[in-house]
């Protein structure tokens, strides 16, 4: 078997680094499996960040040291040799599975496919609006979107070392310039960054999120070797600056303990919803990072002790195998739970689904992803093909026919997988039916009456829309205008437009505030809203229930209205279903059946305290 030869300039191998990839994936995996268990664990990916980025910059110093040159052909083909055979084979396998499974995972996974191929999962997810911190919904392959981050780091940073170095920028001063790199890339997320809406976009960006692996790239620069000794130490040994500054070799090892306490903090207290996170969080994180891994190479301190362990080794070993095989697991094993009515099982499936991809996980870094990268392409294709021999058996094609198996069920897959969620199914059929009924036309003189549904013009967005055949059944021919991701800067046009035809009723109903507040577009727009339509009007305003960052100020939005204006009340769908979520969807946002009835029942009371002159208003809800 043909062995790929090792360059002069690989660097020096440091076991410990392999147990930090073992923290990296267990928090991440921890964090997808049990979130309440480690809330922070998402920086796990910050943390492989950081020693890419390290890792990848010395390779590129030791080469220029020793060489005098940088092969970028070599170095790039070196990385997909590395990368591309375990993520292609699970993204093949994944893709397979969800196509057999069906339902959720199997929707959009064409759009998927090519962006994960092509290394811009990030960028195809940000611009299908997709959401990594939704509670459903979550693409089957949105977990390629570090890999893509890294990728293109891959691309870019190399061309970037070596026009600088072109230029006459020297090999040290690089490392002002990957600081610079990583500063501009944290001010880029912190400016983007808006606390009332989704954070996805930020946290996928290649130019918000790129400062974890220009952190590692300037560690780098200030600590690999630049002798042109083939046989120097990468990373060489010096008395420890801590002993120094500290005075004692015991103060230098508690203090060496300290970055490992801030990032078990880190792990187990920062929120990936927390404004904090995206304002520095994720920057400490990745600082803490380098300085775990310096710790690490340099050696006598509990830091290195304990990435030593060999648990912690093994694990680091199939870091990247695991991180690829962990989420699709847990997005097949939530689909099957949903569809069979299990939810109350997910922590023991949980289990199952973590045990399941650590033996994935093993097998692949066994199988697939160590023979090529030690052997190269052609070799491994040698060892599965079926072998020219007069006694072949049947069982020599077996593992080539299940190859063309998986492959053809993923490609299937992808030509006839839906094209919408459930939940977009179901809001998608709830608009059709609304578009095609009439609306009853009546004006009324304004007084004091429990209303006819064919009096109230209903304006809201999907929890609305979820809710149309209980409000239908409570508020019979009630009109409802809803939408799927309204939000309140629609509502004037729409109101203008009714208003204009003269099929705006009497009363209204407005339920706008799940998607974002009304100040976050304008600190005026819910009271130029509420005047359009005039004082004669009774208002009704859903109070909204969700754990999304802007929520408190939607539902502060509501009761205020409601106390400045005696023609504003409040259907209270959040105290209605706070206290039993059971009521609400996977997402926790939009209601089952019964949780429609209950935001029918909530605009029902709003109106009959209208009618009875009963006006009540709720006090703070939250989550």
């Amino acid at each position: 078997m043909r062995v790929i030869s090792k360059h002069p300039f690989r660097i020096r191998r440091v076991p410990g680094i392999d147990g930090l990839r073992g923290l990296a994936v267990l928090a991440v995996v921890l964090y997808h499996f049990f979130g309440d268990i480690m809330p922070g664990g998402y920086v796990g990916v910050d943390l492989f960040f950081v020693l890419s980025g390290f890792l990848i910059t010395s390779l590129l110093i030791r080469e220029r040291a020793v060489t005098g040159r940088i092969d970028l052909k070599d170095f790039w083909l070196r990385r997909l040799r590395r990368i591309a055979p375990a993520a292609i084979f699970v993204l093949v396998v994944s893709i397979a599975a969800a196509g057999i499974i069906g339902g959720d995972p199997a929707v959009g996974l064409t759009t998927q496919f090519f962006g994960t191929l092509f290394f811009v999962n990030n960028w195809t997810q940000i611009a299908g609006s997709e959401s990594y911190f939704a509670d459903s919904g979550v693409q089957l392959l949105a977990h390629y979107w570090s890999l893509a981050v890294e990728e293109q780091f891959y691309v870019f940073w190399p061309l970037v070392f070596v026009a600088l170095l072109a230029i006459g920028i020297k090999l040290r001063r690089l490392g002002y310039w990957a600081a610079a790199g990583a500063v501009a890339s944290f001010f880029a997320m912190a400016l983007q960054y808006d606390p009332a809406a989704d954070p996805t976009r930020v946290y996928y960006g290649t130019d918000t999120h790129a400062f974890g692996l220009l952190i590692g790239a300037t560690l780098a620069l200030l600590l690999t070797s630049t002798s042109p000794k083939s046989t120097a130490d990468s990373w060489p040994r010096i008395e420890p600056l801590l002993r120094d500054y500290f005075g004692s070799s015991a103060q230098a090892f508690v203090a060496s303990s300290l970055p490992l306490i801030a990032m078990g903090t880190v792990l187990f207290t920062m929120p990936d919803t927390a404004a904090f996170t995206y304002n520095g969080g994720l920057v400490i994180a990745s600082l803490l990072g380098a300085c775990l891994l310096y710790l690490v190479i340099r050696g006598a301190n509990p830091v290195h002790t304990i990435f030593n362990w060999s648990p912690m080794r093994w694990l680091g070993k199939v870091s990247f195998s695991l991180y690829l095989w962990h989420w699709p697991m847990i997005v097949l094993i939530r689909e099957v739970l949903e569809r069979n009515g299990w939810t109350q099982y997910q922590d023991v499936a949980a289990l199952v689904g973590l045990a399941t991809a650590l033996g994935l996980s093993a097998w692949s870094f066994r199988y697939v992803e160590t023979p090529i990268r030690r052997n190269g392409y052609r070799a491994w294709f040698e060892s599965v093909k079926p072998k020219k021999s007069p006694a072949i058996a049947w069982r020599d094609y077996l593992l080539p026919a299940a190859g063309v198996a998986v492959v053809a069920l993923a490609v299937f897959a992808m030509f006839t997988g839906p094209s919408m969620t459930r939940l977009e199914q179901q809001l998608e059929l709830a608009a059709q039916q609304r578009a095609a009924a009439k609306k009853a036309e009546e004006a009324e003189l304004a007084k004091r009456f429990m209303p006819r549904g064919d009096q109230i013009t209903a304006i809201g967005d999907s929890v609305m829309l979820a809710s149309q055949q209980a409000l239908d059944e409570e508020l019979p021919g009630i009109y409802i205008d809803a939408a799927v991701s309204r939000g309140y800067p629609a509502a004037p046009a729409i109101i203008e437009q009714m208003k204009a035809a003269d099929t705006l009723d009497p009363f209204v109903v407005l339920g706008l505030g799940i998607n974002q507040s009304a100040a976050a577009s304008d600190d005026k727009l819910l009271d130029e809203i509420l005047d359009s339509l005039g004082k004669d009007r009774i208002i009704v305003l859903i109070n909204p229930y969700g754990d999304r960052a802007w929520m408190p100020q939607s539902e502060k939005e509501v009761i205020d209205a409601a106390k400045k204006r005696d023609n504003v009340y409040v259907a209270d769908w959040c105290h209605g279903v706070r206290d039993d979520t059971s009521v609400l969807r996977g997402d926790l946002i939009h209601p089952t059946p019964d949780g429609a009835k209950i935001y029918a029942g909530a605009v029902k009371e709003a109106f009959r305290q209208y009618a009875e002159n009963d006006k009540k208003i709720p006090g703070k809800c939250g989550v």
